[in-house]
Formats: C-alpha cells, sequence, structure tokens
C-alpha cells in the first residue's frame, strides 16, 4: 500500500527491507517500515509547520477519511475496523501498527476514521482507502506548507452531447475550464436552480437545453439531463492524465452540512447516504436527488460518496450537496503539473 503515497501523495518514496530471517513476523516489518517512513518526514522538516489538513478517499462502497496535524501531537486515533482478519496472507490488524509506528517517528497527529457502516465493505478496498486518504492529506499539508499555486492547463476540455429518445431530446455543452457560467432550461426550476449551484461552485460551465415528458412527470427530464451531463463528462475528461482525480468537500448552507468524495476513476458507484425529509421542494419531488446523482455516475465513471452529516430543512440539504458536489469536483479535475502526462493510478490506468 506504500506505492498509493507516491500515486496519490505525489511522494517519492522507496522502502528496502534487508537482513530480514524466517524469525523476522511481518508485525516487526511493518512496525520498522512505519517508523522509518516517519524518521523520513521528521527529517524533511514538515512537522515543524503549524498546518492540518483533512480528505476522505473511497474506492467503491468503502470510504475513509484521513485527518492530520503536521506539529502533532504525536497521537493516532484509529477507528477502521475490517470484516476479515486477512487481505491473502496480510494482516489487517497490521496498518494501525504502521501508521502507529509513523507518527510516533515524525510526531504529527493523525486520525483515522471509516466513514462507511463496520458490517459493510471489502477489506482489501478499506486497507486502499486508508492509505489513499492519509496520501492525499498529507499532499494537502505539503502544498499548503510549500504554498503551492493552482496550476491551470492549455488544454480545451470541453464537450457537447445530445440525446435523443421517445420521452426527451437534450442538449448539453460543458467546459470544465469554464468561469462557472450556467444557461440552462430543463423545463424543471429546482433542476436549474440546482445545476446553476454546481456550475458556481465547481468553475465548470454548463449549457442545457431540454424538452421532456414533464406533464407526465419529472422522471424521465431529470435523468436524462443528469445522463447527457455525465456523458459530457466523460467525453471532456478524456484519459484524465494529468488531473487530480479526487475531490474532497464538505458544504454548509443554513443549518444543513453535507459531506461528499469523489473519485474520477473509471468505476462507476454511489453511495447516497442523504435523508431528505420531505416529499417535494416546490414541485421538484426530492427522490429524484439521488437518480440524479446516480445517472451523473453511472454515465461519467465517478466513484461518489454523499453523506448528510447535519440538517432538516430539505432545500438546505440539497443545496448544501450540491455545493460539495461542485467543490469536490472543483478539486478532481484541476490540472497538476506534477501529474503531467500521468495518470494517479498505480495501475497507470483507469
Amino acid at each position: 500500500m506504500l506505492d498509493q503515497l507516491g500515486t496519490h501523495g505525489l511522494l517519492d518514496v522507496s522502502v528496502e527491507v534487508r537482513g530480514r530471517t524466517q524469525d523476522v513476523t511481518d508485525e516487526q516489518v511493518n512496525g520498522a517500515v512505519g517508523t522509518a517512513v516517519g524518521q523520513a518526514f521528521a527529517d524533511l522538516g514538515l512537522c515543524e509547520h503549524h498546518v492540518s489538513s483533512t480528505f476522505s478517499a473511497p474506492l467503491d462502497e468503502s470510504l475513509v477519511g484521513a485527518t492530520l496535524s503536521l506539529d502533532g501531537p504525536s497521537q493516532l486515533t484509529y477507528d477502521v475496523g475490517f470484516p476479515t482478519k486477512l487481505v491473502g496472507t496480510y494482516e489487517t490488524r497490521l496498518p494501525e501498527l504502521f501508521f502507529q509506528n509513523f507518527i510516533q517517528a515524525c510526531g504529527m497527529s493523525l486520525s483515522l476514521i471509516r466513514q462507511t457502516p463496520k458490517n459493510r465493505g471489502n477489506s482489501h478496498h478499506i486497507i486502499e482507502a486508508t492509505f489513499k486518504a492519509v496520501a492525499r492529506a498529507l499532499r494537502a499539508a505539503i502544498d499548503e506548507v510549500d504554498q503551492r499555486p493552482v496550476e491551470g492547463t492549455l488544454v480545451k476540455r470541453e464537450a457537447s452531447i445530445h440525446r435523443k429518445t421517445g420521452e426527451t431530446d437534450v442538449d448539453v455543452d460543458i467546459k470544465l475550464d469554464g468561469k462557472g457560467t450556467s444557461d440552462c432550461d430543463t423545463m424543471i426550476p429546482h433542476l436549474d436552480l440546482m445545476l446553476k449551484d454546481l456550475a458556481e461552485t465547481s468553475g465548470i460551465s454548463f449549457k442545457v437545453e431540454c424538452e421532456g415528458d414533464i406533464h407526465i412527470d419529472d422522471h424521465h427530464t431529470n435523468e436524462d439531463i443528469a445522463i447527457v451531463i455525465g456523458k459530457a463528462l466523460q467525453e471532456a475528461l478524456g484519459n484524465r492524465s494529468g488531473i487530480n482525480r479526487m475531490g474532497f468537500a464538505s458544504a454548509t448552507v443554513g443549518e444543513a452540512q453535507v459531506e461528499v468524495t469523489l473519485d474520477l476513476s473509471g468505476r462507476p458507484h454511489l453511495e447516497y447516504e442523504l435523508e431528505i425529509p420531505d416529499e417535494r421542494v416546490g414541485t421538484y419531488d426530492t427522490q429524484l436527488v439521488e437518480h440524479f446523482y446516480q445517472s451523473i455516475v453511472n454515465n461519467s465513471g465517478t466513484t461518489l460518496h454523499v453523506r448528510g452529516i447535519s440538517g432538516t430543512n430539505s432545500p438546505d440539504l440539497i443545496a448544501a450537496g450540491i455545493h460539495a458536489f461542485g467543490a469536490a469536483l472543483k478539486m478532481a479535475v484541476r490540472f497538476d503539473d506534477r501529474r503531467l502526462g500521468k495518470i494517479a493510478s498505480s495501475k497507470g490506468v483507469l
């Protein structure tokens, strides 16, 4: 899993274990490697800076959140949990030992919390999501120390998609590096508002035109617009080289707070934990919110986790979700010159 520190943390990590004999256990190796990596961080002087960061990383159904403070105090909070004791021959109790030794050696504080129910999940996914979350949180903290500017791109990342069925006729134009403007006529006023908020928070420019069978209900129109937006995102992203790939954001509207984590992984998966108490907001059927996300996910190859943290006001919950989704999307599609020509995957492909 140390390869995730390179792929997702943009860290050059090389570890060699020498002189291991048969009586040296995996536990001892894990502890020693954790100490060595932690000491290497301490030697860089990073842990002298009063900088904190948080990132939640998904892998399909699994979601793990990492919060760290570079200057400590040296303390580990570890509430991950695994449904199995082994992944292959690797014991799932060992990551905790690795991180315990890591933070003791470098002096930072680290909290790792599994954010999906303990009775769900794949142990391999959970371990990988844990290391990805730490890698992304470390990179965010290091970039803040370096005060690194956001990189742009000269590549035009745009797409225009038309889709016509017996129920709807949809045109979508998007510019990933737009100005966050929206020109949307979906025939569904609340969906127009959602797309306006999405454009403003993501920085992506949207133009959406649709004719649909709203004389029956909003279902087909809501779904088909989201399908075409997903397809447009897929096309505009190209092979996804050079981008951050992952995004995490929390947004508050009124008393409502929603967290969104997404991964432009090519693997469509939605975990939706947002309870909207009212059946309708104005004339908009609130069941369609989940369907909106699901259709984007399925057609853009995105892993998306939407988690309601607090709040009971239906319009505010929907708005907070869209704001967090937009902010996470903005982070994920952003170019990083350190990833130029590279895909953020230890496999080399998505």
